[in-house]
């Protein structure tokens, strides 16, 4: 290899290192909460955490004129109204711990990723010696 290939390679093996070192620390809950608003889905991400505000908002006010209202049939309207708003806030919860799981998956096969690359570089130096 000529000497413009040897610089190539050495810009790429130390733009893995950095890399890996960037990835090799594990994220906590509140990392990948920070990490799932920085990714091509945040919009989708800040509108579910929207929504859960809005469905948590409209929950509370439907148990509130639930406990207070003294008609049956009101009674269970507000009840039903509370369960959905509920069973929707709920569902975008567990959509989002999906979401975090799945970058938390992403950022492991990084991980293995970079490895494997510096492996095959350091096999690619071992050879030539």
């Amino acid at each position: 290899m000529n000497d413009i290939d040897d610089k190539i390679l050495a810009a790429i093996r130390t733009e893995t290192e950095n890399s890996l070192s960037e990835y090799n620390e594990e994220l906590g809950l509140f990392g990948l909460v920070g990490e799932s608003f920085k990714g091509a889905l945040r919009w989708v991400v800040v509108s579910a955490f929207i929504l859960i505000l809005i469905f948590i908002g409209i929950g509370v006010y439907c148990a509130i004129n639930f406990v207070h209202t003294t008609d049956i049939a009101v009674k269970l309207n507000w009840f039903g109204g509370s369960a959905l708003a509920f069973l929707i806030v709920i569902v975008l919860r567990l959509w989002y711990f999906m979401e975090l799981n799945r970058l938390s998956i992403r950022r492991e096969i990084k991980r293995v990723e970079l490895q494997i690359s510096l492996l095959g570089t350091k096999i690619d130096e071992l050879s030539k010696t």
